[in-house]
């Protein structure tokens, strides 16, 4: 699409600030889209979020392996999980082999909110994305992991 197809911004982003600062933008559409995604599953802090979603993903895994996964720090791992194992979302069990390693199951419960939020955040993403087009979705997403690949790179941290 060239310039003189596209849409002009609605008046609330004609803020020369917002419109040079496309942090500020990604920032507004992550709010709006959390307040329509977050009715679908129990109050819960980005950080249990996080943790849901990548055990739901990719089940029987150490805490430090969530640790490396959710880029969160050791401590605000650990407690999450204490939580989360109070609330019946998460199971944690010594490991067999290497009895220092505590290894982490989602259960039934944590499964059941985990497809609630990701058929809702599936429902936004397409209301959200309709206004364009399948290149342009491609362009979106590869601009994004750039700079997210630069924002960890920057922290010292890899791509999991």
């Amino acid at each position: 699409m060239d310039s003189k197809e596209r849409k002009p911004f609605p008046p609330a982003y004609h803020r020369e600030d917002f419109l040079r600062n496309p942090m500020a933008m990604i920032h507004d559409i992550d709010r709006l889209t959390h307040e329509r995604v977050k009715g679908s599953a129990p109050p819960m802090q980005r950080s249990h979020r996080l943790i849901l979603m990548h055990l739901a993903r990719q089940d029987n895994v150490t805490q430090l392996d969530l640790v490396h996964a959710t880029h969160l720090k050791a401590p605000t791992v650990s407690v999450c999980l204490q939580k989360m194992e109070r609330d019946g979302l998460v199971e944690r069990k010594a490991d067999e082999n290497d009895l220092r390693a505590t290894r982490v199951f989602l259960t039934d419960k944590g499964r059941d909110i985990d497809s609630r939020v990701i058929s809702k955040i599936r429902e936004q993403e397409q209301r959200v994305s309709d206004c364009l087009t399948e290149e342009e979705k491609e362009t979106l997403v590869y601009l994004l992991a750039k700079i997210r690949s630069n924002l960890l790179e920057e922290n010292g941290e890899s791509e999991t």
